[in-house]
């Protein structure tokens, strides 16, 4: 059953990576071709568009939240193991269920507090843009619950796997 559970989030996650992936390429195109278009016109022309530096900056939130989801599947995110590469293999593992479990936990709450966030900014309207803040802040729990997912497909898996290597049993064996 839990092999069964883990297999379909497993699945799942891998059909939400490449969502991610996806999304995250469209806004870094989207933000080079305005930003682009921006420098071009103000080296010609001597002039701006306002917009396009506020629609940067959204579009900058938006590719900053589906990066940190992309980074979280690829587990090429900031993590630091010098003083658990000291531990006995099967502390090694208790201790990266534990952070994976607190980092779940605490990724789970900022998708809420970035909806409860939202929803405030949602009737503000942007400066300069014809849409309110709410589409800004947007990135926020959609970025984070994809992050969340991902975090919890590595915490079945971390759970899952949760056996000492061959080559280590084979290594006792022999002493």
């Amino acid at each position: 059953m839990f092999n069964t559970l883990t297999s379909i989030i497993s699945n799942l996650a891998n059909v939400l990576e490449k969502i991610v992936k996806y999304i995250a390429m469209t806004v870094v195109i989207i933000l080079l071709c305005t930003i682009f278009f921006q420098v071009a016109r103000r080296v010609i022309t001597g002039k701006s568009y306002t917009e396009i530096e506020e629609f940067s900056i959204v579009m900058a939130a938006w590719l900053g939240f589906f990066a940190i989801a992309y980074a979280t599947r690829k587990k090429v995110h900031v993590r630091i193991d010098v003083f658990s590469k000291k531990l006995s293999f099967f502390s090694q593992k208790v201790l990266s269920i534990v952070i994976n479990a607190v980092t779940l936990y605490a990724s789970i709450d900022l998708v809420g507090f970035g909806w409860k966030l939202m929803l405030k900014k949602a009737q503000i309207p942007l400066a300069i843009l014809p849409t309110n803040a709410g589409w800004w802040y947007l990135a926020f729990p959609l970025g984070m619950a994809c992050t969340s997912f991902f975090l919890l497909d590595q915490f079945l898996q971390e759970i899952q796997n949760f056996k000492e290597p061959k080559s280590k049993i084979e290594d006792r064996g022999q002493a």
